[in-house]
């Protein structure tokens, strides 16, 4: 069912951005990208295309500042308890994961896999999203006291590619149950964190 169009509201500069980003992400993660219109997004916050323009050039920019803000909240969402023991520490980062992938699947496919994919600015994103995952990862362990060095850094690397690629699939086949995705996601960095880092 289509969400009925918004009437105009006085919003602050701040306030209104915010409030096409939402609109931005909603869209966006219920249909692919090339079906999302600007003038749909426009229309579904109530605001006229030439409003909606001083915000974003385009639609390109709209979803680029989407992602963004969808990396930005992953980040904090995943953030670990330093109070639990590192496998628990580990499962709930996933539990949260896969929360947010199974909510924002359509969105998460455009941006890693889509036509969308392919823009430089998204991949950027990407890419510094993932590093600032590592890091963090590479302060778990270290904090458990896994003896880091370039060898557990590249293991850490590739398991963040495997597991999104792996949810990516999942949200597709479903050929397993959740809770065994997360089990195998867990157990393969903590097997990777005892070997690489020797």
């Amino acid at each position: 069912m289509a969400e009925p169009v918004r009437s105009r509201t006085r919003l602050d500069p701040a306030g209104r951005r915010q409030q096409l980003l939402d609109v931005g992400a909603r869209l966006f993660a219920e249909r692919p990208y090339d079906q999302v219109s600007i003038e749909e997004i426009a229309a579904r916050a109530g605001v006229s295309r030439g409003l909606m323009y001083r915000y974003f050039a385009t639609k390109r920019d709209l979803f680029r500042a989407v992602v963004q803000a969808t990396a930005d909240h992953l980040v904090d969402l995943t953030d670990p308890d330093p109070g639990l023991p590192l496998d628990e520490q580990v499962r709930a980062g996933l539990d949260r994961y896969l929360d947010h992938f199974e909510a924002n699947a359509t969105l998460l496919r455009a941006a890693y896999t889509g036509a969308a994919s392919a823009d430089e600015h998204v991949r950027a994103i990407i890419a510094g999203k993932a590093r600032r995952h590592e890091d963090r990862i590479l302060d778990q362990l270290s904090r458990a006291g896994v003896p880091g060095g370039p060898r557990l850094r590249v293991a850490v690397r590739g398991w963040i590619l495997m597991c999104r690629m792996l949810v990516l699939d999942w949200l597709d086949t479903r050929e397993i149950s959740r809770a065994e995705l997360r089990d195998l996601c867990a157990r393969s960095l903590l097997d990777l964190a005892a070997h690489a880092g020797r």
